[in-house]
């Protein structure tokens, strides 16, 4: 018999076991001496059970070959999960990138929103204010009987919606201990109330009758006056803060040197000339928000403001832009090449809505 016919050891994978029962081959058989007997007999019984081993050969065959085509079947199953997870991974990082793009995107928009909202709450408390407001004038009573009381009305409407809410805090931080105050064109009084819930001495005068009777009524002190006649009854070196918020736009120059020279009469040395004005140097300002409250008479520069009040005997403390225009009404600089000059037309265009001017008496 043949070697070929005949393997030393269990073959190795399905391939091998293939080959093996495709060629039908066995374990080489152990020496005999009774090897001539034995061959007789395995023909003997090969011819009844040869039918039987060739079918099961071929039922090995066929089964190893069905493995095959699974363990095939496997193979490509994986390369294609190899496939769909490198897919699925480009796709995550591409969804990291651009999640990581939209957070930055949402992170810059972040203050904006909170502005937007800031100034959402603020419309909604002027509008309460004015309904307020409008309650009152209905319910108080007037103080002095006058042909103006119709315009007085009128001029709370403009006040209200063309000033909206005021932030007195960094005012009263500064009058604190410069007591007593008064506030000339004192308004709506938001600035004599915070003095009063904060301690400090302040009155206040305005030509607004109206105004004058709301304050009044909710227990301000406050009358009507204005300049120069609210220095009246005030003796020399008497008070420590002038604060004239939203006045000298108002009044014309003979009035605006008035009220420097009665405040520097009525400031004791050392005492605070505050004032609040539109800001003349903005051009957004001085060429169209000024003139949206027809009572406004002329933007006051900083150099005139400056120098009306070193001439009665004022230092500057301070002057500054105040009241930033909101980030949406400013010009987006298209590349940073342009950056620059942008900036500059912002700075000149939309600069602070307001000029704060403090005075020190010397």
């Amino acid at each position: 018999m043949s070697d070929d016919r005949f393997v030393d050891a269990p073959p190795s994978g399905a391939d091998g076991w293939r080959d093996t029962w495709e060629h039908d081959r066995r374990f080489r058989p152990r020496p005999s001496r009774f090897d001539f007997l034995l061959r007789i007999f395995r023909r003997l019984v090969n011819r009844s059970v040869e039918p039987e081993e060739e079918r099961q050969r071929n039922f090995n065959v066929a089964l190893l070959d069905l493995l095959n085509d699974i363990r095939a079947d496997v193979v490509r199953a994986r390369e294609d999960l190899k496939r769909d997870i490198e897919t699925v991974q480009r796709d995550v990082r591409a969804a990291d990138e651009s999640l990581a793009s939209e957070l930055t995107k949402i992170r810059e928009l972040i203050p904006i929103a909170a502005k937007r909202n800031d100034s959402l709450i603020a419309a909604l408390d002027q509008k309460i204010e004015t309904v307020a407001v409008r309650v009152r004038d209905v319910t108080n009573p007037i103080v002095a009987a006058s042909g103006a009381i119709a315009n007085d009305f009128l001029y709370r409407r403009l006040e209200d919606g063309l000033r909206g809410e005021v932030s007195v805090s960094e005012y009263v931080a500064l009058v604190r201990d410069q007591q007593p105050v008064i506030d000339v064109g004192c308004g709506r009084g938001e600035f004599l109330i915070a003095c009063r819930e904060a301690g400090i001495v302040a009155r206040g005068f305005d030509t607004n009758e109206r105004s004058v009777a709301d304050l009044v009524a909710r227990g301000v002190d406050a009358s009507v006056a204005g300049v120069p006649g609210c220095f009246a009854k005030i003796a020399d070196g008497s008070i420590g803060a002038v604060v004239a918020m939203h006045v000298v736009e108002h009044i014309p120059v003979d009035a605006l040197f008035a009220l420097f020279a009665e405040s520097a009469r009525v400031l004791r040395a050392g005492g605070l000339l505050i004032i609040e004005t539109p800001n003349a140097e903005s051009l957004a300002v001085s060429a169209s928000e000024f003139w949206r409250d027809p009572t406004h008479l002329a933007p006051r520069h900083p150099a005139a403001l400056t120098l009306l009040g070193r001439e009665h005997g004022f230092a500057i403390d301070e002057i500054r832009a105040i009241h930033p225009f909101p980030e949406g009404n400013r010009l987006v600089a298209a590349n940073e090449e342009t950056r620059m000059l942008v900036d500059a037309l912002n700075a000149r265009i939309f600069g602070g809505q307001d000029l704060r001017l403090v005075l020190r008496r010397s």
